[in-house]
């Protein structure tokens, strides 16, 4: 199952779109896509050993590449190059286009979502599954101020863990470093519930804000300019469509 569309982010002065996809599939499925693979990319796909990892790398290439042709209407999903910064980001090149598109994706099970946007409307993505035995290791790397956040929105424990977990990964993919930045960088300020998304801060990237959806087994996070006004109905609709199967 493949859902995509455009968000339109709308900021006071000046309005930007972008393009996102989420899917679910098996491997069976996805190899049934390996031409939309660049040849750069279906040599790395050949390479690979396991099944976990082509699952995973097909299912973020995918979605990456969907995501972005919403975007930028590139209809040519071969041609598009979804390369690795030094840091592991993903660095789009597609020939004859000048634009500087960005992409955000994240991978997790047999889900991918990715998120294509302009260079100057950051935006970041994560998804996480919910799992009892991680919630330990997770508390340890939050600070008493944010473990305190999670029952003022009663959420479960390994819920509300998971959730900052997603909304500091979310955020760690703008600055294009992943988690090897100091976690303490990334705390979450505040944390509240509004309608069925849960929204959260930063103590120091007050600039930012996260925009969370939980589920019965895993959690998404959207990172955005604080700024950054969007109607979500159709991003939030393709998500439940999605991860509630």
């Amino acid at each position: 199952m493949t859902n995509y569309g455009k968000i339109i982010l709308k900021r006071e002065d000046k309005n930007f779109h972008a393009g996102f996809c989420i899917i679910h599939e098996e491997l069976e499925t996805l190899v049934n896509s390996l031409s939309l693979l660049h040849p750069i990319e279906k040599s790395y796909y050949d390479s690979l050993k396991y099944e976990r990892r082509k699952v995973s790398y097909m299912l973020g290439r995918i979605a990456a590449k969907k995501a972005i042709s919403e975007f930028a209407e590139v209809k040519s999903f071969s041609s598009i190059h979804i390369d690795s910064g030094i840091f592991q980001f993903p660095v789009v090149k597609i020939p004859g286009i000048t634009q500087n598109i960005q992409v955000s994706l994240s991978h997790c099970d047999n889900f991918g979502i990715a998120l294509a946007f302009p260079e100057q409307h950051p935006l970041g993505i994560d998804i996480e599954k919910i799992d009892t035995t991680k919630t330990e290791a997770i508390k340890s790397q939050m600070s008493p101020k944010e473990l305190e956040l999670i029952p003022k929105v009663n959420l479960p424990l390994q819920t509300g863990c998971t959730a900052l977990w997603t909304i500091k990964e979310g955020l760690s993919k703008i600055f294009r470093t992943g988690l090897t930045m100091d976690f303490k960088l990334l705390e979450v300020q505040s944390l509240e519930k509004k309608d069925s998304v849960y929204i959260s801060s930063f103590t120091n990237c007050a600039q930012y804000k996260g925009i969370s959806w939980s589920f019965e087994n895993y959690v998404c996070t959207m990172i955005l300019p604080k700024n950054t006004n969007i109607d979500f109905k159709n991003f939030s609709g393709c998500l439940t469509n999605i991860f509630s199967i």
